[in-house]
């Protein structure tokens, strides 16, 4: 008897686990990303809606409800993978995340977020910048709120200081940070860092070695 062949031409495809969500690629070639943790996405739906109507480059949302939203997929490697395989992109790479803060700097922030003040992603980092065809889009604004910009900036600049390299990559992320605190960094950003150290300590247990290097950060800024 001939072997049954399973057809898998109809499964989602597992593309990426984040803290509280699955990104899945359909069959027809959408991205389903759907959450484990009972949050309702459709405001972050809502959300790039209104960032797209802003001029922000974000994924197109198709549809969404209660527990998944369904966007357009946008190949091309994320901020961080090409910081790894192209790293004399460095400095180009960190002026064009300090340009996309100032591009979110203009953006009204909408009154469903949580908070008061200007528009926030809260965890914009390399590796949430899809360089895309027609340039890089950003992803993953699951905690969006309101509050004071300069806190988003110090947001990436801690996530980009602490995240662990290995010792020859050091130049390389030295680069990358040279370029975008040139472009977006001042004082009130280096004030805010250590709101931002609480927050990124408060999100996942870390190890000793990132809570120092956190420490180290935030005693920089304030000295």
């Amino acid at each position: 008897m001939t072997p049954r062949l399973r057809n898998v031409a109809h499964r989602d495809h597992l593309l990426a686990r984040g803290r509280e969500a699955d990104v899945f690629l359909r069959p027809d070639g959408l991205l389903r990303k759907r959450s484990r943790s009972g949050r309702d996405p459709r405001p972050e739906a809502e959300l790039m809606r209104h960032l797209r109507a802003h001029g922000i480059p974000v994924p197109r949302v198709a549809e969404a409800d209660a527990t998944e939203i369904v966007m357009e997929y946008v190949p091309g490697p994320r901020m961080s993978q090409e910081l790894d395989a192209k790293p004399w992109r460095a400095r180009r790479l960190g002026r064009q995340l300090a340009r996309l803060h100032r591009d979110l700097d203009a953006v009204p922030a909408p009154d469903f977020l949580p908070g008061d003040g200007a528009l926030l992603h809260l965890d914009l980092h390399p590796g949430n910048v899809v360089l895309g065809p027609d340039g890089p889009v950003l992803v993953d604004w699951a905690d969006a709120a309101r509050g004071d910009r300069s806190l988003d900036v110090a947001l990436s600049w801690l996530a980009v200081e602490v995240g662990r390299v290995a010792p020859l990559r050091r130049p390389v992320r030295g680069a990358f940070l040279g370029a975008f605190l040139a472009g977006r960094v001042d004082a009130a950003v280096r004030r805010a860092m250590p709101a931002a150290a609480r927050i990124r300590l408060g999100r996942a247990r870390r190890d000793a070695a990132e809570v120092a290097a956190v420490s180290r950060l935030v005693e920089r800024c304030s000295g």
